[in-house]
């Protein structure tokens, strides 16, 4: 953490790409309360910020769209207070005039799919989606992949750009895409779970204005917001 230029303190965000809409809406909140409090945000995928953050990168938070890259920082040493702090789901992002209103519909088109890499937390959990779904239709969609990406919004990208026909992205991507629809996939698949942790570098003595601000993510005023924007906290869990 570095002093502001006000004279206030600042907090870097390292956090997935899929929490750029509702990330900085979460720490205006949180700077309701707390004025002096600047946000320096860096967007990307998981892994990458992660990388980033054990070749030295200076983070306070990170947030990660799976457990296991939060918890790579937390094995290391170099993260420390990990806490779930929502949920998303995985759909099929295509057109709005695309004909397919199914996944099996889709199959039988044989599309241009687009998936994250597999190191991506979103391209880790469409593999375990299609290794659930049955063989005839994750078979024409695996061999439709035309595109490994670095983040979900690189994925996104190629659908609204026509580059592919169809996309696995999460639920609340759609949000901030036009002319872009879901397909549903079945309920059964996992979600992923986004986990924020505080950074420490091996530090013994946390930053205690990014661990204020951790904290707060589990706070009723943070699910709202992460509600509101499609993610599913520990209320809608209980639903």
């Amino acid at each position: 953490m570095a002093a502001g230029c006000d004279g206030g303190d600042s907090v870097q965000v390292f956090a997935a790409s899929s929490v750029t809409d509702v990330l900085p809406a979460i720490a205006e909140r949180y700077r309701e309360q707390h004025p002096d409090v600047d946000f320096e945000f860096s967007f990307s995928g998981s892994q990458t910020l992660a990388s980033q953050i054990e070749e030295g990168a200076p983070a306070d938070v990170y947030i990660s769209a799976n457990g296991v890259q939060a918890q790579r920082l937390v094995s290391a040493g170099l993260a420390a207070q990990s806490m779930v702090i929502g949920e998303n789901v995985l759909v099929v992002a295509v057109r709005d005039d695309a004909p397919w209103r199914t996944v099996e519909e889709l199959a039988a088109s044989r599309p241009r799919v687009a998936v994250g890499a597999a190191d991506v937390p979103v391209g880790a959990l469409t593999e375990t989606a299609l290794g659930l779904l049955a063989p005839a239709v994750a078979g024409p969609l695996r061999q439709g992949i035309v595109t490994h990406d670095p983040n979900v919004r690189v994925v996104l990208s190629r659908v609204e750009l026509g580059e592919a026909d169809a996309a696995f992205v999460y639920s609340t991507d759609l949000a901030a895409s036009r002319d872009v629809r879901a397909i549903a996939l079945p309920p059964q698949l996992p979600r992923n779970q986004y986990v924020a942790a505080l950074v420490t570098n091996g530090n013994d003595s946390p930053n205690a204005v990014a661990a204020g601000f951790v904290a707060f993510l589990r706070s009723e005023q943070a699910e709202r917001i992460l509600s509101a924007a499609g993610f599913l906290v520990a209320g809608d869990a209980a639903r």
